[in-house]
């Protein structure tokens, strides 16, 4: 029965996640970052870059989505506008300083640390991997 749709709706889990929507959306915004992006999430996790690999096309299309689905875009759009707040830990604004003490202006270091699942050590490689592309 399920033979007609082999592969269709593997990554589907990938769209409630928080940390893909954070990815997506600086992959959207950056679409040259997608690779060394997929280079640090094979070494965190190589069972889901090799599930990414194996299903490129369902990979792609989700990338490509537009942020939310459905009805949560109009709440999605309205966010867009306004400020966030989000809420951290002391141990995760220390970290976010450290971060930003490197050199780094804030709001990259905010985006690449929670792209990273505030992961500080896989957030600093990243920054310095790619500083020349954060520098005008």
């Amino acid at each position: 029965m399920g033979s007609n749709v082999a592969g269709a709706g593997t990554l589907d889990f990938l769209r409630n996640s928080p940390q893909f929507q954070a990815l997506r959306a600086m992959v959207q915004a950056n679409p040259q970052i997608l690779q060394p992006m997929l280079q640090e999430l094979g070494k965190q996790n190589p069972q889901l870059v090799r599930l990414i690999q194996e299903h490129q096309a369902d990979f792609l299309q989700l990338i490509n989505e537009p942020g939310e689905g459905g009805e949560g875009n109009i709440l999605g759009e309205l966010a867009a506008g306004m400020p966030q707040a989000v809420t951290v830990t002391a141990e995760e604004r220390e970290a976010i300083e450290r971060l930003e003490a490197m050199g780094f202006d804030r709001a990259i270091v905010l985006e690449v640390f929670f792209a990273c699942n505030k992961n500080e050590e896989l957030a600093a490689n990243y920054l310095l991997d790619h500083m020349h592309e954060f520098e005008e």
